[in-house]
C-alpha cells in the first residue's frame, strides 16, 4: 500500500467520522466496562492455575 493510499484513507475515514463516531464511543464505553472484569477473571484463573500445581 503506498503513501497516498494511505492518506487518501484516513481522509475518507476522518470525512465519515460523523457516521462511525458514535458507534465507535459505544464500543470503547462497553470495552471500559468489560476489560476489568475480564482481567480479574483471567487473574482469577491464573491463581487457581498455579495453586493447584497444574502449570509443571
Amino acid at each position: 500500500m503506498t503513501i497516498d493510499r494511505v492518506t487518501n484513507s484516513v481522509a475518507v475515514a476522518s470525512v465519515f467520522s460523523q457516521l462511525w463516531l458514535p458507534s465507535l464511543a459505544d464500543v470503547s464505553q462497553t470495552a471500559a466496562l468489560l476489560l476489568p472484569i475480564a482481567g480479574l477473571g483471567w487473574l482469577i484463573i491464573q491463581i487457581i492455575w498455579k495453586v493447584t500445581g497444574r502449570d509443571q
